[in-house]
């Protein structure tokens, strides 16, 4: 018994101790690629498109190229813009982190200059291709990936009194 309680309060010492990050503390690396697809009599596929080519060769597209690429680390509820052909522009919101399903899902604003603004979520580690604007005689897509940069695992991840529960959303869904 006594072995027993000497433990719980080892126990209890340690986790009280151990070192929690805030919401603040969150953030993202996001990778964007800038894919220019036509349609062409010879098919043609950029070698660093290697890793999507199923993906890429399931569309009514011919010719794949990567035109531009940006990764870098986002901090909560900050941004980053990436221009790209045609006088366009992305910009990336990292909005929060969703744990309160089976996955981690990263929560982003896009919003492609001058017309787009949409919301989206990604798996953490995940990856989306989305259709973007026309441009020459082809489409722009856009592969985006996110991912957690923090190593703590989001259940350490508090969230401070007042933030909204797009920061770290951590309850279950009763739906399910």
């Amino acid at each position: 018994m006594i072995r027993t309680l000497s433990m719980l309060c080892l126990l209890s010492l340690v986790i009280t101790h151990a070192p929690l990050a805030s919401a603040e503390d969150l953030k993202a690396d996001i990778s964007i690629r800038v894919i220019y697809a036509v349609k062409t009599k010879a098919k043609s596929m950029d070698p660093a498109l290697e890793d999507i080519k199923a993906e890429l060769l399931a569309l009514p597209f011919d010719k794949f190229r990567l035109l531009d690429r940006l990764q870098t680390v986002v901090p909560i509820n900050s941004s980053v813009e990436l221009q790209f052909p045609g006088d366009r522009s992305i910009s990336v919101r990292f909005l929060g982190l969703d744990v309160s399903g089976d996955k981690d899902m990263l929560s982003l604003q896009l919003s492609v200059k001058p017309k787009l603004n949409m919301r989206l979520r990604v798996a953490d580690g995940g990856r989306t291709l989305l259709g973007g604007p026309a441009h020459q005689d082809g489409i722009l897509f856009l592969d985006i990936t996110a991912k957690m940069t923090d190593e703590k695992k989001a259940s350490n991840v508090l969230q401070p009194a007042g933030n909204r529960a797009l920061e770290v959303n951590k309850h279950k869904s009763k739906d399910k």
